[in-house]
């Protein structure tokens, strides 16, 4: 298994990379437009007043309208803004759960079901 151990290293890291776990977060008491001019985010998400919900990529304020590629919002709709952020902590369950079941699915290849444990 040594001569692989560079190649599942490396497979490990993409797969832990593409299993990070990404959440919303509010972003507080900041008002939207002034949010959106200081940080300029790539990637929001707009609660509306009346309860629906937006992705906007790459928004701009223009005058009182919240502008992107999707389409335009009225800054005095916009009920809740939220960006999008990493959650290190579900990454890292996620990540030990595909290491954990990566060395039993080794295991099993390995040594067959009815194997002892390392053989």
């Amino acid at each position: 298994m040594t001569r692989h151990r560079p190649r599942a290293v490396l497979l490990l890291f993409l797969l832990l990379n593409l299993t990070a776990c990404q959440t919303w977060q509010s972003i507080g008491p900041v008002s939207p437009g002034r949010f959106i001019e200081l940080d300029q985010p790539e990637r929001v998400r707009v609660t509306m007043q009346d309860g629906t919900q937006m992705e906007l990529d790459r928004p701009v304020v223009d005058g009182d309208e919240l502008v992107a590629a999707g389409g335009s919002v009225s800054l005095a709709d916009v009920r809740l803004l939220e960006i999008g952020k990493i959650s290190l902590v579900r990454s890292g369950l996620a990540g030990f759960g595909i290491f954990v079941g990566g060395i039993i699915l080794i295991q099993f290849v390995e040594c067959g079901v009815g194997g002892t444990w390392a053989c």
